[in-house]
């Protein structure tokens, strides 16, 4: 038998494995490998530019409260050392005044944080609005006193005393309405029923959501959106990203105004006019607590009112309180004739020191016989205007450490003015006119807001009603601190109100503008040569910066 015929049958050839597969797998393992760790480089790149930004945005917040305690300094350290009662920025007037050169030394650019060259800074500026006669608003460097505005505390406090007095000071404010006006009064007063045109509760119980009126101040001016008929253009204006100018953006000849229209008028927004923040201290310029001349101690009266006038105005003064103003006839003398007894006691109160001018006491000197004394204040009104700076100073009719609401005479718009009790807009347009503009701002009126009778602008009944609301002073102040890095062009906006009539200086309202942009240009914030003339060619636009 043929040996080869018994071989196994196979079957066919198995084919070769094919080894490139294996190329393809690690391949395919290298780039998932390698995009694992290109993902991971990137995230941790994001990471690290996350933490840088965050590290800067750090750095601009520790630049704004470094900002905010150099304004607390500066106002203390401008109430000690400042001879006028104009403790900062006597020049400043948010309607006519122009920055000083130490303003905007003070104010502009200040450098925080330098260690990493001098490209590399951190910086902030504080910035306040400025108004020309015109109404035209602008920016200067520095802290805007409250006082300029309309305290709405000291709205309802004249309301209270008599009605329909806050009324007629909201109605002051530009495009305001007797049924808005009404309507902020019963979100502030604490009964339940309605003005006139007003609404209470019922009103807004109807709303969606429902809500209660606060019937008490606001917490904040943004607060009065929820009142009946009040709208957003009027509080704020068109002023979006509040830096206290129309820009471009923001302009529109069919729905923004003049400045002012023809009879004098401004659109200011009602955010710029309002306060819910005013105090000043009520102490001389040098710090020392005023003379109470309503205290019922009179001996102690007569004392210190020997140290800071002639003894005849000390005599007369107390004289005033024991017996009041005499407004019958007869023969006057002078009160340097008659003594006081201190035996009896004070039976009337000085609304304020103006009423010892002009005026007669009719005392008793024997048992029926009678001597009226005259004033020791001169009438002459030129000769009084020394003394009226004294008196204002060194005394007081209230024994409250700090008064609230008084408006300052040198500072207020027009419209803030015509809001007092009293005044009418043909006085509060020839105050503005009479307190001049720039360097022809005649410096005597900021000893006393008496220089409205010593110019003859009104008489003396009118100043002693109207010396009660008026001052040339305050101590609370409002600014925007803007911070801002050089290298990374990052900045940071917040408005603050700071308290100086107390010590230490203390914040009372903060607001975060970080949303709302930079605000200012680059050029306007940082010192000449600064950013905006940098090689990179950093640009003017206010849009935010990150």
């Amino acid at each position: 038998m043929n040996k080869s015929c018994l071989r196994p049958q196979l079957g066919p050839d198995p084919k070769p494995l094919r080894r490139g597969i294996v190329l393809v797998l690690v391949m395919i393992v290298v780039v998932m490998i390698s995009l694992a760790g290109f993902g991971f480089v990137a995230s941790m790149s994001n990471e690290n530019k996350a933490v840088h930004l965050r590290g800067e945005q750090l750095q601009m917040e520790n630049a704004i409260a470094s900002a905010e305690e150099f304004l607390k300094q500066y106002l203390q350290r401008s109430q000690s050392t400042e001879p006028s009662s104009q403790s900062l920025s006597t020049a400043q007037s948010t309607i006519s005044a122009s920055s000083t050169d130490d303003e905007e030394t003070l104010m502009r650019g200040v450098v925080v944080a330098d260690e990493e060259g001098p490209l590399c800074r951190v910086r902030f500026s504080v910035m306040a609005p400025h108004y020309d006669e015109t109404g035209t608003s602008g920016w200067r460097y520095g802290l805007e006193r409250e006082s300029t505005r309309l305290d709405l505390h000291a709205v309802m406090e004249w309301e209270y005393r008599r009605p329909g007095t806050g009324r007629l000071a909201l109605m002051a404010l530009p495009e305001m309405t007797e049924a808005v006006a009404d309507a902020i009064l019963d979100w502030m007063d604490r009964d339940v029923v309605p003005r006139q045109s007003g609404a209470e509760a019922d009103y807004y119980a109807t709303q969606n959501p429902p809500y209660s009126p606060r019937n008490g101040i606001p917490d904040s001016l943004e607060e009065l959106l929820l009142v009946k008929g009040v709208t957003r253009s009027a509080l704020f204006g068109h002023d979006a990203n509040q830096n206290h100018r129309l820009d471009l953006d923001e302009q529109s000849s069919t729905s923004v105004s003049p400045a002012r229209d023809a009879s004098g008028d401004s659109s200011l927004p009602w955010s710029e006019l309002l306060t819910l923040f005013s105090g000043e201290r009520n102490q001389s310029r040098d710090g020392q607590p005023r003379i109470n001349l309503n205290q019922p101690d009179l001996g102690q009266m007569h004392r210190q009112m020997t140290q800071a006038f002639d003894v005849k105005v000390a005599t007369y003064a107390a004289l005033y309180r024991q017996f009041g103003p005499y407004m019958g006839v007869g023969t006057t003398v002078d009160v340097g004739t008659v003594k006081v007894n201190f035996v009896n006691p004070p039976k009337f109160f000085l609304p304020s020191p103006l009423d010892l001018l002009q005026s007669r006491v009719m005392v008793p000197v024997a048992p029926g016989i009678f001597s009226v004394v005259g004033s020791p204040f001169p009438s002459d009104r030129e000769k009084l205007q020394a003394l009226l700076g004294i008196l204002y100073d060194r005394t007081t009719v209230s024994d409250a450490p700090v008064l609230k609401g008084r408006v300052n005479v040198n500072l207020a718009p027009p419209e803030v003015l015509r809001a007092i009790p009293g005044f009418d807009k043909a006085l509060a347009d020839q105050i503005v006119t009479s307190r001049g503009a720039g360097s022809k701002r005649d410096r005597r009126h900021d000893d006393h807001p008496c220089w409205l009778f010593t110019e003859n602008l009104i008489n003396l009944d009118k100043m002693k009603a109207f010396f009660p609301y008026l001052t040339v002073g305050g101590d609370v102040y409002r600014g925007q601190i803007v911070a801002f890095s050089e290298a990374s062009r990052l900045s940071q906006r917040v408005e603050v109100v700071l308290d100086a009539s107390s010590r230490p200086a203390r914040r009372l309202f903060w607001k975060d503008l970080q949303v709302l942009g930079r605000g200012y240009p680059w050029d306007v914030l940082d010192t000449p040569g600064g950013i905006s003339t940098s090689p990179n060619g950093a640009s003017n636009a206010t849009s935010f910066s990150y």
